[in-house]
C-alpha cells in the first residue's frame, strides 16, 4: 500500500508523534484528516527526505538499505531485529532504537489487522522514492551509460545447456574419481571441451573456502554446476569411485527443461555461507544494473559495506566473484570500454529478480557442503 493508505490506518496518536518528528504538528488542526495532510506535504517533498538521508548516522542507513532493498511483502519484529544488528556491524547500540526511528519516520508501519497486527510493512511509494535516492549517487553521467560498451558478454542460458552437457557426459561415459573425489582431469578436459564456456581444470592446489561442497577441486563454474547437479540428485557418487546418473538426471536430461531461475536461487543459498549479505549485494546490483550500464567500480562503491573478507578472499576479490557468477547463471551482461568494465541486467536477469526474494532463500544445509569444505581445508 502506498503511504496515503498507511496514514489511514495509523492511530492518532502515532500520527501526532510523526508531526511532531516531521515539525509540521503546529499546520492547521489536530484532526486525522489534518495530521494526515500535514505529513503527506512534508513526505511528498523528495528533496527534504533526500536531506533527511544524508544526516542519517551509518547504522541508520544501513538500516534503511535492508528495509526498502528487501522486496519481502512484511518483516516480523526478529527480522527487523536482525536486520537492526547488521546495521549496527558489531559496534554498540540498540537495534530496536533504529526499528523505533523508522516508526517514527513513517518508513515503517505496523499491521493493522488482526492478521498483521505483528508484521511491519514499507510504504510502496516511500521504498520507491528512498531507493530512488540511494541509487542517485551512483547514477551520475560518469558511470552510466545508454548503450553497450564496445565489447561485452551475456552467457544467458549458456549455463543451463552446459548442465545438460554434464548429464550426458554422464550417461555415455564411464566417469571414475580420484582418491581425494575429484574427475581425472584427462576427463575434466574431455568435459569441459563441450561446454559453451570452457574452463581449465586446476593446475595448484590452494586455498579455496567456503564456496560449496566441491569448490577445492573444480574451477569455479563448473564446482558450482556440479554442486547443483548433486544436490538436485541428478547423479550420485557411489561408494566404488564412480560418478552415476540418476533416473531423475535421466528425466531432466530427456525434458531439458529451463533451469535458470532454479540455479539463481541454489546459488545464492551455496555463497550465503561465505557471503552472510549476499542478498543485499545482489540488490544493489539489480537496483543499478537496470536500465543501462553502470561502470562495476561504482556497483562496487555501493554493495562494499556489505562484504567482509573471507579467508584469504578480500572484498574485492568476493565482488568479483560474484559479478562472475552472475554473468555465468545468465543474470548480468559484463562489458568493457577501453579499460573500464561496465555490467548491465540481461532480461533474464530482470525476470528471474523480480520473482525472487532474496532475503527468503536460506543457507545452504550445513550437511551439504562440509564433507567438501573439510576436504578443501586440509
Amino acid at each position: 500500500m502506498r503511504m496515503a493508505d498507511w496514514l489511514t490506518y495509523t492511530d492518532i496518536e502515532h500520527l501526532k508523534q510523526m508531526n511532531r518528528y516531521y515539525g509540521c504538528q503546529s499546520r492547521g488542526s489536530h484532526s486525522k484528516r489534518d495530521l494526515i495532510c500535514s505529513l503527506l506535504q512534508m513526505m511528498g517533498k523528495k528533496n527534504y527526505i533526500k536531506e533527511m538521508i544524508l544526516k542519517l548516522t551509518t547504522a541508520e542507513k544501513l538500516f534503511l538499505e535492508q528495509v526498502v532493498l528487501d522486496q519481502s511483502p512484511s518483516f516480523t519484529m526478529e527480522e527487523l531485529l536482525a536486520k537492526g544488528r547488521a546495521a549496527l556491524r558489531g559496534e554498540e547500540g540498540e537495534p530496536r532504537k533504529l526499528i523505533v526511528s523508522a516508526l517514527k519516520r513513517g518508513w515503517l508501519f505496523p499491521g493493522y489487522s488482526h492478521q498483521t497486527q505483528y508484521l511491519y510493512h514499507v510504504p510502496s511509494d516511500m521504498r520507491d522514492r528512498v531507493l530512488d535516492i540511494l541509487a542517485e549517487p551512483y547514477r551520475n553521467s560518469r558511470d552510466v551509460r545508454k548503450t553497450p560498451p564496445s565489447f561485452y558478454r551475456d552467457e544467458s542460458g549458456q549455463i543451463v545447456a552446459d548442465l545438460y552437457h554434464f548429464l550426458d557426459f554422464l550417461a555415455k561415459e564411464i566417469v571414475r574419481v580420484t582418491a581425494s573425489g575429484s574427475m581425472y582431469k584427462q576427463q575434466q578436459k574431455q568435459l569441459f571441451k563441450t561446454f559453451y564456456i570452457e574452463e581449465k581444470p586446476l593446475e595448484h592446489k590452494g586455498p579455496r573456502f567456503g564456496f560449496g561442497r566441491c569448490y577445492h577441486l573444480y574451477p569455479d563454474r563448473f564446482a558450482f554446476l556440479y554442486d547443483y547437479a548433486f544436490y538436485q540428485g541428478y547423479f550420485i557418487e557411489s561408494e566404488e569411485g564412480y560418478l552415476c546418473l540418476t533416473d531423475a538426471g535421466s528425466g531432466k536430461l530427456r525434458s531439458k527443461e529451463d533451469q535458470g531461475k532454479q540455479m539463481l536461487r541454489f546459488w545464492l543459498r551455496l555463497y550465503r555461507k561465505p557471503i552472510p549479505h549476499l542478498p543485499m549485494v545482489v540488490r544493489w546490483i539489480t537496483l543499478l544494473g537496470y536500465p543501462g550500464w553502470i561502470r562495476t567500480e561504482a556497483v562496487y562503491q555501493a554493495v562494499e559495506p556489505w562484504l567482509s573478507p573471507y579467508f584469504y578472499e578480500t572484498k574485492e576479490s568476493l565482488f568479483q566473484k560474484i559479478v562472475q557468477m552472475l554473468v555465468h547463471l545468465g543474470v548480468l551482461a559484463l562489458g568493457w570500454d577501453e579499460e573500464t568494465s561496465y555490467v548491465s541486467l540481461t532480461a533474464s536477469g530482470i525476470k528471474w529478480l523480480r520473482g525472487i526474494v532474496a532475503f527468503r532463500e536460506q543457507a545452504i544445509e550445513d550437511g551439504f557442503i562440509k564433507e567438501g569444505s573439510e576436504a578443501g581445508n586440509q
